[in-house]
């Protein structure tokens, strides 16, 4: 109603889609813009399996975006892919905030189908320098599926003061929650000997609206206790924020349980090279790609993201393809393949 630029939380989903599909979709998505913008490839979406039609996708922008704002096609598309990566962004900063951490000392992992598209935008904006992009990108939550253990979570609440605290009552919540989830595991296949038991707790100072969650010592809880757990509560409050409010009367909420069984055992294969290879090798060609800096569409080479290997250096700009997913490196950006084949990407400093 404003005129301003949104975007979500409504899907288009798979049926109709976004417009260039092609499957009756009408309104303009993020997977247009990208494929307006040139970051997508309107021949090799699902490894060239299903084509896009980038017309389409223009048509769309234009008509509900902008027309309406007075701009061209590639400035709706570039607004649109904008407002995603800010919110995207936002969220990062609130759940930084939240755990007290500082994002400038990590690096962001892109996966998924659209993350490695979005992921050097959305770096640059939170500080992060390094990027690394997984071989097999786009199925890497599958990936992880595998690599995870079976585990079954358990929550109960049961609100006292820490001091006031029932232990008979809450042993047996515990060894409730226990046999359940050791029955559970036990069915699934794990042998009870290899099956780890994880105890928490949700606690807070009284008064206060959000909880932390804190770690519990093993066994049967008794009196003694007591101190160690309101201990454990202030060190990691102080290490959210800063300090800890001591003296002040400590609420506990939710007590938790997670039993888990092995991790399983992966073995990632290696792509050894001399490390002379080169990246013209894996050179697709080029197509138009816009890029804000230059405001307009500039010649991209395109990458085979299966024919890069260990001692591969792209610089940005450039495009990376692989089935799944695509890789967009700005200017400045540079990307090193690794002998897992994974994409380690550096942002400019003064990005």
């Amino acid at each position: 109603k404003m005129g301003l630029l949104k975007v979500g939380p409504q899907s288009a989903g798979a049926d109709p889609g976004p417009a260039c599909y092609d499957l009756g979709g009408a309104s303009p998505t993020v997977t247009d813009a990208n494929l307006t913008l040139g970051y997508l490839s309107p021949d090799y979406f699902l490894g060239g399996q299903m084509p896009l039609n980038v017309n389409k996708a223009r048509e769309a922008i234009e008509r509900k975006i902008g027309e309406p704002l007075g701009i061209n096609p590639s400035q709706a598309a570039w607004g649109i892919y904008q407002v995603v990566i800010e919110n995207m962004t936002n969220a990062a900063r609130v759940y930084a905030v939240e755990k007290g951490k500082d994002l400038r000392q990590f690096t962001l992992i892109a996966f998924g189908g659209a993350g490695p598209a979005h992921a050097a935008a959305i770096a640059e904006r939170l500080g992060i320098r390094q990027i690394v992009v997984p071989s097999e990108a786009g199925v890497m939550s599958a990936v992880g599926f595998l690599a995870a253990p079976f585990a079954f979570d358990f929550a109960q609440s049961y609100i006292s003061h820490l001091k006031n605290l029932d232990l008979d009552y809450l042993n047996t919540l515990f060894e409730q929650m226990e046999t359940k989830g050791i029955a559970m595991l036990r069915e699934a296949g794990v042998p009870e000997s290899d099956i780890a038991i994880t105890r928490s707790a949700d606690m807070r100072y009284q008064g206060q609206v959000h909880e932390i969650n804190v770690p519990l010592p093993a066994g049967r809880l008794d009196t003694k206790h007591l101190r160690l757990i309101e201990d454990t509560y202030e060190r990691e409050y102080e290490r959210l924020y800063q300090r800890a409010n001591l003296g002040y009367e400590v609420e506990c909420i939710n007590w938790r349980l997670v039993v888990s069984g092995p991790r399983p055992a992966l073995k990632l294969p290696e792509y050894s090279t001399d490390g002379t290879y080169e990246a013209r090798v894996a050179l697709k060609g080029e197509r138009p790609v816009f890029f804000a800096q230059n405001g307009d569409s500039q010649a991209c080479p395109v990458y085979d993201r299966y024919k890069l290997f260990d001692g591969a250096i792209i610089d940005g700009p450039a495009i990376v393809e692989e089935r799944e997913s695509t890789t967009v490196l700005g200017l400045g950006a540079q990307a090193r393949v690794d002998r897992y084949r994974n994409l380690i990407v550096r942002l400019p400093e003064n990005s």
